[in-house]
């Protein structure tokens, strides 16, 4: 056995990846088994640290050593999982998910993944993290990031004889900087490196402890138990939706610390070093990488018939046996010994760039292609196209001149494809005033991290529409805007408290609006309260694969009625509104026009929804020619 071997290192492992291998598996319990990630962070900062500090010690330290050994350990088990998750998703997904598939292989294998993660996390239509086939790949990502600047730092620390404490300072650093940037950005301190530093400082600083006096008896199996209960306490107790984990994160970080620094001699430690946690320690880079896409792709095709006892018995069982394979077959073969003499930089460097980059140049085609839809019958992708969002792609082209403006967010939006063949028959165009999530009231800003974009959208929109006259299409997620989530600029704000579930902001905002835009000749047709589908919708189910997967599950239909009550509040205020100006004002409440006695969420097998909020193609042409004459009689010019 090698001579740095850590028994307990190898039982800390275990814990990481069963915690979060449990996690995902979503078994009631482990609902914190996340935080298996910043044990894993300690580890690497401790045993990289170590090995660095050593060899500089001992005069043989070497930047290009260093990055081969990292390279050999990580690359060759995450080129494996990202080529056989690529290959699955070529035989099981439709195009729009392929593209995506292909869009995270990339990413990964550049180690980027952190990166993308986040800044897709802003988006408007941020994918789900189940709709992910790679998503584990970003704490990857992190750590490469973390080994190319690490040596260098620690090298230049150490030069100054400063090794710790400059370690210490830069931990603490980061451990404050992620606290402030998380309540402006909570993604941000949970996806980007530089505010995950503060956990592998505290596994580096592990070293400065063992550098001090032993421990007695009794202190060493104190620390010992209290941190291994804290590391468990954590998987046990924490929750994703909490409310600003920064600092929480220290718990399992300093726990996951104190079992390093009191070894594997203590009784605490003896539990997690029998043969079974030290054989899970030694699979466990293998099982996190095969873990998710095991997951991912086992509900995908089987659907929620896995989530039950025995379907995850079985991937559990799947995943071990894969973890085991690549840990013999693909780890074992690449990894370079510590005390295996130098290899040749340049060549170990050209082989390895020419592998990834020459992986990435499949995958980026794959992306750029749209997914390879020519693996797919036609008919398959004109399915594909009624079930996307509605684009300005879906208004056709005329050669008449504006006669409408679309203003509102992206529930404005979805009304492209349903509006395109009113304005062909009437020869009219339209001019989009939108944008997604974004708030089109004067006066009126988002409190979220999106306020200076939305407010930008906002400022554009009311001077265009102060440049005219045409007729406007109004809506938005209006329940989406209530006192808590906007601010109002205007003076009448001042009285108004920020209460979640009121719109007082809201109504003030549209009468200033209306009264604006009103008195510069344009009439409004206003669209109330959006028809919400009753479940959650996977989009990445809507659509067949060349190898068949388990459907999005059925929806429950809505009543009328039921729709009717629950928008009767937000109806009551648009109505107010509209009776201010009757012969100006024109209300269409959606659910009048796109519900019978039940609302539909699907129609001959083609789905009307492109997720809970908003239409596909098929549903906004659904919904529109439900209510054509409305519309056509607000849109003909007389």
């Amino acid at each position: 056995m090698d001579k740095h071997f850590r028994a307990e290192i190898a039982g800390l492992r275990a814990i990481a990846v069963t915690s979060v291998v449990l996690f995902h598996l979503k078994v009631s319990g482990f609902e914190g088994g996340f935080v298996g990630v910043d044990v894993f962070f300690v580890i690497s900062g401790y045993l990289i640290s170590r090995n660095i500090l050593r060899d500089l010690q001992r005069s043989r330290f070497s930047f290009g050593q260093f990055y081969i050994r990292r390279t050999r350990r990580i690359y060759p088990a995450l080129i494996f999982t990202v080529v056989a998750t690529y290959l699955i998703g070529a035989l099981w997904c439709a195009p729009d998910m392929f593209h995506d598939l292909a869009k995270e292989g990339t990413h990964a294998l550049l180690s980027i993944a952190n990166i993308q993660y986040w800044r897709e996390s802003h988006q408007y239509f941020a994918p789900n993290s189940d709709e992910l086939a790679l998503l584990h790949c970003w704490s990857l990502s992190a750590e490469e990031q973390f080994y190319l600047f690490w040596p260098l730092f620690i090298a230049f620390a150490w030069r100054l004889k400063r090794t710790f404490q400059i370690i210490a300072a830069t931990g603490l650093v980061s451990l404050v900087s992620s606290v402030v940037i998380a309540r402006a950005d909570p993604l941000a301190a949970f996806f980007l490196m530089p505010f995950r530093i503060f956990e592998f400082a505290i596994g580096a600083l592990v070293l400065q402890l063992e550098a001090k006096p032993v421990l007695g008896r009794t202190a060493a199996e104190a620390i010992s138990a209290a941190g291994l209960i804290a590391v468990i306490a954590s998987v046990l107790l924490f929750r994703s939706d909490l409310p600003h984990l920064e600092l929480a994160y220290l718990l399992p970080c300093l726990g996951a610390a104190a079992t390093i620094w009191t070894g594997s001699r203590t009784r605490a430690a003896r539990l997690i070093t029998n043969p079974a946690m030290i054989g899970l320690g030694a699979i466990s880079y293998s099982l996190y990488l095969c873990h998710w896409p095991v997951i991912f792709f086992g509900r995908f095709i089987f659907g929620e018939v896995v989530n039950h006892l025995g379907g995850i018995v079985t991937m559990t069982a799947v995943m071990v046996g894969i973890a085991t394979a690549m840990y013999f077959f693909v780890e074992q073969r690449f990894i370079q010994p510590s005390n295996a003499p130098p290899v040749n930089f340049w060549k170990n460097a050209a082989a390895f760039w020419s592998i990834v980059l020459g992986l990435v140049a499949v995958t980026h085609t794959t992306f750029l292609s749209k997914g390879f839809a020519w693996r797919l019958p036609e008919a398959q992708t004109e399915l594909a196209h009624l079930q996307d969002f509605p684009s300005s792609r879906d208004l056709e082209p005329v050669n008449g001149p504006i006669g409408v403006q679309l203003l509102g967010d992206s529930l404005a939006t979805q009304f492209f494809a349903g509006l395109s063949p009113l304005l062909k028959e009437l020869n009219i165009g339209l001019e989009p005033l939108a944008g997604a999530g974004c708030p089109t009231l004067d006066g009126v800003a988002l409190k979220a991290t999106r306020r200076d974009e939305c407010i930008e959208v906002r400022d554009k929109a009311m001077k265009r529409l102060a440049e005219t006259d045409l007729p406007v299409i109004y809506t938005q997620k209006w329940a989406y805007y209530d006192d808590a989530t906007i601010d109002y600029e205007y003076e009448s704000e001042q009285k108004l408290p920020p209460r979640t579930g009121s719109f007082a902001k809201l109504e003030l905002a549209l009468e200033r609006t209306f009264e604006k835009i009103i008195a510069r000749g344009h009439r409004i047709l206003l669209i109330g309260n959006q028809v919400y589908a009753g479940c959650v919708i996977n989009r990445k189910r809507l659509l067949q694969g060349p190898l068949p997967h388990a459907p999005q599950p059925p929806c429950r239909q809505r009543s009328r009625d039921e729709v009717e009550k629950s928008n009767a509040s937000m109806d009551q205020m648009l109505s107010r509104i509209q009776a201010k100006w009757p012969d100006k004002v024109e209300l269409l409440r959606p659910e009048v026009y796109f519900c019978d006695a039940r609302c539909p969420v699907d129609k001959d097998a083609i789905w009307l929804y492109f997720d809970s909020s908003h239409f596909t193609v098929a549903g906004s042409i659904y919904m529109v020619s439900r209510a054509a004459p409305l519309f056509r009689k607000f849109l003909s010019p007389n």
